[in-house]
C-alpha cells in the first residue's frame, strides 16, 4: 500500500482517503446514535494523523520528535476507544443481532483502519531505534 504512494502529495491523499473510509465505517457503527459511538470521535483524529503518519514515515530519516508525538496520540486514542467501548458495551450484542456478519466485518474494518497508522508509527520507531543500536 505504501509503495503506491510515492510522492508526498500522494501519501497525504492516501492518508485522507483512509480517514474518509474510517469515518464512513464509524458512521455505520454509530447508526442513529444508538450504536457504538466512540469510533465517531476517534475517527476525527484520523484526518490529521493518517496523512501525517504516511508523510513522516517515508522521510529519511523520519523526525524522531514527530514519531513520539504520533505515538502519544496513539496511546490517547487507544485509551479513548477502550474507555468508550467499556461504557458502550451493551450495544454490541444488539448491533451484531441487527447487522450479523456485516456488522462484525464493519467493526473489524474500523479497528484495522484505526490501528494501521499506529502500527506504522511503532514500526518506524522500532526500526529507527534498531538502526541506532
Amino acid at each position: 500500500m505504501i509503495k503506491l504512494a510515492r510522492t508526498p502529495g500522494s501519501r497525504i491523499a492516501l492518508g485522507l482517503g483512509l480517514a474518509a473510509v474510517a469515518g464512513l465505517l464509524s458512521a455505520f457503527l454509530s447508526g442513529a446514535g444508538h450504536g457504538w459511538n466512540t469510533p465517531l470521535l476517534v475517527s476525527l483524529i484520523l484526518w490529521i494523523v493518517a496523512p501525517v503518519t504516511l508523510f513522516v514515515i517515508n522521510q529519511s530519516p523520519p523526525p524522531r520528535i514527530l514519531l513520539y508525538i504520533l505515538a502519544a496520540i496513539a496511546l490517547i486514542a487507544d485509551f479513548v476507544v477502550i474507555k468508550g467501548t467499556v461504557a458502550e458495551a451493551r450495544v454490541f450484542p444488539l448491533y451484531i443481532q441487527v447487522n450479523g456478519v456485516a456488522g462484525i466485518a464493519i467493526i473489524a474494518s474500523w479497528i484495522t483502519f484505526c490501528l494501521l497508522w499506529q502500527l506504522l508509527v511503532a514500526r518506524a520507531l522500532v526500526s529507527r531505534r534498531a538502526s541506532h543500536d
